[in-house]
């Protein structure tokens, strides 16, 4: 995902600064309060769910990483990209101590794409392999910015080991226990731009499909299976294949976990879900954790997935990086509020109504960014401000953008449960 795009049609008012902001809320996961004028946001609890320290299989994923080693890097935005390497540490530490069976990757692996950076976390990303941990990780679009897909082979897949390969792409499928994974490549066909497979690369898929068909078979990409469909702000998130969820689902596949949306993000169409990882430099900075177990039924074998997003432990892996990226994160926070206080001045919106204003778009950022708008929809559609909030913002886009997914988004982006008999 590139840090200028934005919700919205051309020819709109401010578009250009908008965009950013609306990324930057995005990304930073805004919910500071200062004014006291609103209502306190409610501590969100996150939890690693109980099934996965005995689970068959057990992952730790993540997405947009977007790793650098550059010290100049304009952490404006991304409060985290200051502490790019001290946050890194800190996730390899987590994933080591906690021993999960897989670490997974899904793109945008580095912010720069170049081989400096793809080098400095591939050695990283040896710690874990090196613990006896798998490494599954995906293309995205970043990480084609400076290198081509031989350079991405020789940087990382002397780290993973699969089943079965795509010889046209960087795809492959690993066997993790019972567990099959595709890591899929979807920027083979337009580096560094919108996800699409070539028709070698379906024709592929389709074998890989029915050689598992049976089995657990998780999808990993970049670019979205479910999120953008029938969105014309949004269709540029979606892998271009036409039929590929039909695809799927007539597999028997259950989930898909993907990224580039930066937040934390569930959804579900006919029996397929879909988890977009968040971006650990960012928001709650935070990591996933999957776990899968087979089970024995009356009509065959079954299985269950289960899924919880909670942020990295940082006072227990990296305390004095947890200060740091405090002090960050509200900085990073008071700059977002105070931009958004010149576009509401400049609107005329002043006093007290200007307040409640930000206020709740304080918190609609910070429970959108962490995944946890369903739970508090109705909090925000029954705010006083909520419907003066949206005509403000009419003409930016982004009225209709914020009652499209308050009333839309049905599912928690940090939890979820499949059973499958």
């Amino acid at each position: 995902m590139t840090f200028d795009t934005a919700p919205g049609s051309a020819g709109k008012r401010w578009r250009k600064i908008l965009a950013v902001l609306l990324c930057a809320f995005l990304l930073a996961g805004c919910g500071r309060k200062d004014s006291g004028s609103g209502p306190e946001p409610e501590k969100t609890v996150f939890t690693i769910p109980e099934a996965f320290d005995s689970a068959d299989v057990r992952a730790i994923v993540l997405s947009d990483l977007h790793y650098t080693e550059y010290k100049e890097v304009d952490n404006t935005l991304v409060s985290g990209m200051a502490l790019a390497e001290e946050i890194t540490d800190a996730i390899i530490a987590e994933v080591i101590d906690r021993k999960p069976d897989v670490f997974i990757m899904t793109g945008d692996n580095t912010n720069s794409g170049d081989r400096y950076d793809a080098t400095g976390l591939a050695n990283k990303l040896a710690k874990i392999r090196d613990a006896g941990i798998r490494v599954i990780l995906t293309t995205g679009n970043h990480d084609m910015n400076r290198m081509d897909a031989a350079d991405f082979e020789e940087v990382y897949y002397g780290l993973v080991e699969w089943t079965d390969r795509d010889p046209a792409s960087l795809s492959y499928a690993a066997e993790v226990g019972d567990a099959v994974f595709l890591a899929m490549d979807d920027n083979a066909v337009h580096p560094g731009g919108e996800g699409a497979f070539s028709a070698e690369t379906m024709e592929w898929l389709r074998e890989m499909l029915d050689k598992y068909r049976g089995r657990p078979v998780i999808w990993l990409s970049h670019h979205s299976v479910l999120y953008g469909r029938g969105g014309s702000n949004t269709s540029g998130y979606l892998i271009q294949n036409e039929g590929l969820a039909d695809l799927l689902r007539e597999s028997g596949v259950r989930l898909a976990m993907t990224g580039h949306l930066h937040s934390q993000y569930i959804s579900e169409e006919q029996g397929l879900y879909e988890i977009i990882s968040g971006m650990p430099f960012s928001g709650r900075h935070m990591m996933g954790n999957l776990a899968i177990d087979t089970q024995e039924t009356g009509e065959g074998d079954g299985y269950r997935i289960v899924y919880g997003a909670a942020p990295v432990d940082f006072e227990k892996y990296a305390p004095e990086t947890a200060e740091q990226l405090a002090a960050l994160d509200r900085e990073n926070s008071d700059y977002l509020r105070q931009t958004f206080t010149k576009i509401l001045q400049k609107e005329r919106v002043t006093g007290r109504e200007r307040e409640l204003v930000l206020d709740l778009l304080d918190r609609y950022f910070r429970y959108y960014g962490e995944g946890t708008l369903a739970d508090h929809a109705e909090e925000i559609r029954g705010d006083l401000a909520y419907e003066r909030m949206l005509q403000i913002l009419e003409d930016y886009n982004y009225g209709p953008w914020i009652r499209s997914k308050v009333e839309t988004t049905s599912q928690s982006g940090i939890h979820l449960e499949i059973s499958v008999p």
